[in-house]
């Protein structure tokens, strides 16, 4: 029978709190005893559980009292930890990516709207919710009340509030991290500009709180002085992670140029994208296929490995001080089946990373007090024969003496790989979808390395001469297609640019303007990575 993997685990002295698929158990922490869980609720209840779906974003008060939960249902849930009961429930205006609590139990929400909300812990009902239509600083209606802290215009992917709560630091898809103040956060404090890709995963050290620590589609963590937004070092991480990136992710192309048909083609429909999959490719990022003995070593169907690429997504980062004293960076990859680690400290922007392979794809991980590092896995991942089999949930280990060594003794470990287990149906493992990330954040635009190259060898022959037939036109979407031959156009023109220049007399005078020196001057510069917004 398959098996819900642990998506989320909260660990605190008393009590413990695991999300399973879109389940919560609280679990007493020395014991490892289920204490209450959603899928023991009455019938009505848990089917209501079950049909709001998968939980994508939860955090736990830092008293651990309460815990926020919210899925693709938009719904902000608040439950009392101690007994599981369910607090409030509120509409969210967009999908959440991201929940944080500051000290005074308000809830922060960031959404895929690019706006970090923040809400009350008990809803006031005498308050008449605002919708916001007519309010300019809020980007979308707000059913539920909610006062916006601040906006991005892209999608947030991290929001982390400072250690002194001062501060509110939040990342996009658009390679943005911005400091703002908190509540304040109209005034931004600074921008750590770098980062080429997307920003996936920020990270600010309890033992250096000064610091800021940054990933995502780059090859390299970045460390960050937040409060400047002065660059410290980059790490390079990228080749030691390579060789554990068992999942892949569907390659996604334009539409056929020669009018055939594409098993995945992205068509385009007014200023839109949309997407097409056929079920054998979305079933490559969960591993499975029709045909178990097809699957490859890296889980994905052998029919299939010429049709995936490898994306890089730093899926987390968090610290952890060892016994020596060493003050460590911990980080896990999207797809990837290992742990790694590297020192702080350790002043190169190529030092020792230390891995732990676990096998299977990492799915989350908890670093506690204790110096354990709890892992949570996919195990059924790409064994669609022996899938629902012994394979551990969950691992913990522990950082001693320059490498990990693994700990099996704890009964909540116990019990996380045993009694909180819970089967999931084929349909309900599909809609978890764990690797979404490798999909939603690439942005496949014409500035990735390799996109130029792509695109020339599409071109149908008889597109790059004066001009066009029909039949090619018709085959091609009109925006690529008008993309394309700007393209050219802008080559030939420059082309051209290039004979005029070289068969000029050196008395001819040109105007400032169409000197090619400014020119290069202003195309060559670029941001530096130190940057502080004023105030």
């Amino acid at each position: 029978m398959p098996r819900y993997p642990h998506s989320r685990l909260f660990i605190s002295p008393v009590r413990s709190v695991v999300i399973t698929g879109a389940h919560i158990q609280v679990l007493d922490t020395s014991t490892g005893d289920i204490l209450h869980s959603t899928a023991n609720f009455s019938a009505q209840d848990r089917d209501a559980v079950i049909k709001s779906g998968p939980i994508r974003c939860a955090a736990i008060s830092h008293d651990n009292k309460y815990l926020a939960t919210a899925g693709d249902d938009k719904l902000l849930k608040v439950w009392d930890v101690e007994s599981l009961a369910l607090m409030s429930l509120r509409e969210l205006p967009k999908k959440s990516t991201g929940i944080e609590f500051p000290k005074d139990h308000d809830v922060l929400v960031a959404d895929k709207f690019g706006d970090v909300v923040r809400y009350t812990l008990r809803p006031d009902l005498s308050v008449t919710p605002k919708t916001s239509v007519d309010d300019a600083s809020t980007s979308h209606e707000n059913p539920s009340g909610g006062v916006l802290v601040l906006g991005h215009a892209s999608v947030l992917t991290g929001c982390h509030l400072t250690p002194d709560q001062r501060f509110i630091v939040t990342s996009d898809r658009d390679e943005h991290i911005r400091v703002s103040w908190y509540p304040e956060g109209y005034v931004i404090e600074s921008y750590c500009l770098g980062h080429e890709k997307y920003v996936s995963a920020i990270h600010i050290p309890p033992s250096a709180p000064a610091s800021l620590i940054s990933g995502g589609g780059d090859p390299d963590l970045k460390i960050w002085n937040w409060m400047t937004g002065c660059l410290e070092r980059s790490v390079n991480v990228f080749s030691a992670v390579e060789p554990f990136m068992m999942v892949k992710a569907p390659k996604r192309r334009l539409k056929s140029l020669n009018g055939g048909d594409d098993d995945t083609v992205i068509t385009e429909k007014g200023s839109g994208r949309r997407k097409k999959k056929t079920k054998q490719k979305q079933g490559a990022l969960r591993g499975g296929s029709e045909d178990p003995a097809a699957d490859s070593p890296a889980g994905v169907p052998s029919q299939d490995l010429a049709e995936t690429e490898t994306v890089f997504v730093i899926h987390k980062i968090d610290s952890f001080v060892s016994q020596g004293g060493s003050h460590m960076i911990v980080f896990s990859v999207v797809g990837a089946t290992a742990l790694f680690t590297f020192s702080l400290v350790e002043v190169t922007d190529e030092p020792m990373i230390c891995q732990f392979d676990c096998g299977r794809p990492i799915v989350d991980f908890t670093v506690t007090g204790d110096g354990l590092i709890w892992v949570l896995l996919d195990a059924d991942y790409g064994d669609e024969a022996k899938r629902g089999s012994t394979g551990r949930l969950a691992r913990a280990v522990r950082w001693h003496s320059d490498e990990f060594l693994e700990v099996d003794s704890s009964p909540l470990l116990q019990s996380l790989n045993s009694t909180c287990v819970i089967p999931a149906a084929p349909a309900e493992l599909k809609a978890l979808d764990l690797y979404s990330d490798l999909v939603l954040l690439p942005k496949h635009v014409d500035g990735e390395p390799g996109s130029q190259g792509r695109e020339q060898s599409e071109l149908p022959e008889g597109l790059e001469g004066s001009g066009t037939s029909v039949s090619i036109e018709k085959s091609i979407p009109k925006r690529t297609l008008g993309r394309l031959k700007h393209k050219i156009a802008l080559k030939r023109l420059l082309q051209e640019q290039g004979e005029g220049g070289d068969s000029e007399t050196p008395d001819t005078k040109r105007p400032k303007a169409e000197d090619s020196g400014d020119v290069s001057e202003d195309v060559d510069m670029e941001l530096t990575p130190c940057f502080r917004a004023e105030t």
